[in-house]
């Protein structure tokens, strides 16, 4: 993996390269192993290289062709360039070494801006044309890879962290009150926004194209939102275990060691089962648990591995995790809040010290109906043949009950469509309780402000095709995946300089399964079902047989000690106070915990721990100190700080 940035002066003006390494050197973490500047004129682009396929320096970036009119940086791995550089070359195009990258710039040449339909694989990348005088930026399908950017009305700034970005003085740092909503809503600022004004991500599946007339943002790719009703069982199921072991068997390629992340869940395993098939050396294999063993799935995972014969390797983690909470805070660049981002930095620092590259089980969840939301949707929709307005009439009553009251979870969601039900399980904080937390302030600057407004869309457009329930994966695929599980596990990873590669997510894959007819997903009370079945020769029966326990975190019983104390601590102080985003007195009952249940009063003050620990790595500090963490100087992992490169 890498990290990559740049600036396009494209009404005028002069790139600056000593600010664009600036840049790049503020996610080191992204590439050790090499670094590069180019700049001409209004434009300059820089990279980080972590070396994983042509490590010589044959691979060293900005990258140009043969006539230096393009130039490129790329993140990612482009699993069919074996493919396609062949048919390039036959096509007249000379290569000099055997990097991904350099195919790149030969499908531009081909191609421009419809080369994205040709790649296989995950990429972030910027690339810049001088005859055509045009910045082009592309982000991977199901956005695996980051993408920041900022337009100022006369130029272009890009970058894969938004540390990155803010290197650049010029980019505003202006919070943006609409995003503290979202995110307390999500646990995550939802794409395109950003928690500052101005600024952008680039979504999952987009280009954009930026020339004399400013930029331009165009979606390439599509979840299908079909249902193919032909397709049998026996056809979803042969053909989802050709292109699970293709993608596996791609993702196996290589010049450095590579290992696979191992839960004990169906996701994983199934993932970790189709290397052991394929690969030609033993597979090595990392897990993480916890100290709570109602949590922790090391003992599934330690079956798994000696079913399949890997080199397996554990580690406990205890509450003291939490030490590391501001480190993770600014690594994730925007407030974020999924707790599991601590065993996920710990499996990918184990992993770090054994091997460059891990396979993982991510996106199983969405593209088979994993999660256990789905069903509870299925349970509920039993009653959605009551007329609506007699079910929001018989519902009333809830308001009158404390909001995590079991009646009044349950009547207020007999009285909500699907979508919303399922919406306000995916919230920390529903309209109710974000109302009650945010501060006059902050409720007059986001009135009119609905955080669930554009998920809605996504879900009534993704039903016309799939029904209303099939549709809720697809909701979770194109906004909880994207901006909440692939973003942990990329700045996880990439804090520790390894790469992760996720089969589950290649597009052939989902494209496939997005097409099955939903009950071969979710069958009863078996999730994941077609999965469960293509796998189903090579793992043990209790582990096929399991149901989804999820990658959680102890935050209750954290709450009770270490998490509890830092709560206090951080939210009661004037510092937080003075924010004025907060209301002290909902804070307080949060913390008391008066009406909610442990899980949810944890998961909630955790949320707002993680968003006061941003400011003050992100709004506290003078820019200039904004690269490095609250805590210090970003370190590299010890496997890569002998070799690294600047």
């Amino acid at each position: 993996m890498c990290g990559v940035n740049g600036v396009f002066w494209y009404r005028g003006g002069s790139a600056d390269p000593g600010l664009v390494q600036a840049q790049a050197r503020a996610q080191r973490h992204r590439g050790p192993d090499d670094a590069g500047v180019w700049a001409d004129g209004p434009a300059a682009l820089g990279h980080r290289r972590l070396a994983v396929v042509d490590v010589s320096p044959g691979g060293h970036q900005p990258m140009a062709n043969e006539d230096g009119t393009v130039h490129v940086v790329y993140n990612g791995e482009l699993y069919n360039w074996p493919e396609v550089m062949p048919e390039l070359a036959a096509r007249g195009h000379r290569f000099r070494g055997r990097s991904d990258t350099e195919m790149l710039l030969h499908l531009w040449e081909e191609k421009g801006p419809d080369l994205v339909a040709d790649l296989r694989g995950m990429f972030a990348f910027g690339l810049y044309d001088s005859r055509r005088r045009t910045l082009f930026l592309a982000r991977d399908r199901t956005g695996k890879k980051p993408l920041y950017w900022h337009d100022d009305g006369r130029r272009l700034v890009f970058a894969s962290e938004l540390k990155a970005l803010l290197a650049d003085p010029s980019v505003p740092c202006d919070v943006d009150a609409f995003a503290i909503a979202d995110y307390l809503t999500f646990q995550y600022v939802p794409s395109p926004g950003c928690i500052f004004k101005g600024v952008h991500k680039l979504p999952a599946g987009h280009r954009l194209v930026c020339d004399a007339h400013g930029p331009r943002v165009e979606c390439y790719w599509e979840l299908p939102l079909t249902t193919d009703r032909s397709m049998s069982e026996v056809e979803a199921v042969a053909g989802l275990t050709d292109r699970l072991r293709e993608a596996v068997s791609m993702r196996l390629m290589s010049d450095v060691p590579l290992g696979a992340f191992l839960s004990g869940g169906i996701d994983s395993s199934a993932v970790v089962a189709l290397m052991t098939q394929v690969s030609s050396t033993r597979v090595k294999t990392f897990s993480i648990g916890f100290e709570e063993e109602e949590l922790s799935e090391l003992s599934h995972a330690r079956a798994v591995a000696e079913h399949l014969g890997t080199e397996h390797h554990e580690l406990v983690v205890r509450p003291h995790a939490l030490d590391l909470l501001p480190r993770l805070v600014w690594g994730m660049d925007e407030p974020f809040a999924d707790a599991s981002m601590l065993p996920t930095w710990y499996v990918s620092e184990m992993a770090r010290h054994h091997v460059t590259v891990a396979l993982s089980g991510d996106g199983g969840d969405e593209a088979f109906a994993g999660y256990s939301t789905y069903a509870w949707a299925r349970q509920y929709a039993r009653a959605d043949g009551i007329p609506y307005a007699l079910r929001r009439l018989l519902s009333l009553p809830a308001v009158l009950l404390p909001e995590d009251l079991a009646l009044a979870r349950r009547l207020r969601r007999f009285g909500m469509n699907v979508v919303d039900r399922h919406l306000e399980v995916m919230s920390h904080f529903p309209p109710r309780g974000l109302f009650e937390v945010l501060s006059p302030e902050l409720c007059e600057a986001t009135r009119g402000h609905d955080p669930l407004r554009a998920a809605r869309a996504i879900y009534e457009r993704a039903a016309c095709g799939l029904g209303k329930l099939a549709a809720l994966p697809a909701l979770d695929a194109l906004t909880y995946m994207t901006d909440d599980v692939l973003v942990k596990v990329d700045r996880t990873s990439m804090m520790n300089s390894l790469e992760t590669r996720a089969p589950l997510l290649d597009h052939h894959v989902l494209e496939w399964v997005a097409r099955m007819p939903f009950e071969y997903k979710l069958r009863g009370d078996v999730s994941k079902w077609a999965l469960r079945e293509a796998v189903r020769p090579y793992l043990p029966p209790q582990i096929l047989a399991r149901g989804k326990q999820g990658f959680g975190v102890p935050l209750e019983r954290w709450f009770a000690g270490q998490l509890g104390r830092l709560a206090r601590e951080i939210l009661l102080d004037d510092r937080t106070r003075s924010r004025g985003w907060l209301a002290a007195n909902g804070v307080e009952r949060l913390l008391e915990g008066a009406g909610l249940r442990d899980e949810v009063r944890a998961r909630r003050t955790f949320t707002l721990v993680c968003l006061e620990m941003w400011a003050r790595a992100y709004l506290d500090r003078p820019r200039s100190e904004l690269s490095a963490p609250t805590n210090g100087v970003m370190p590299l992992h010890p496997a890569v700080v002998g070799t690294a490169r600047d």
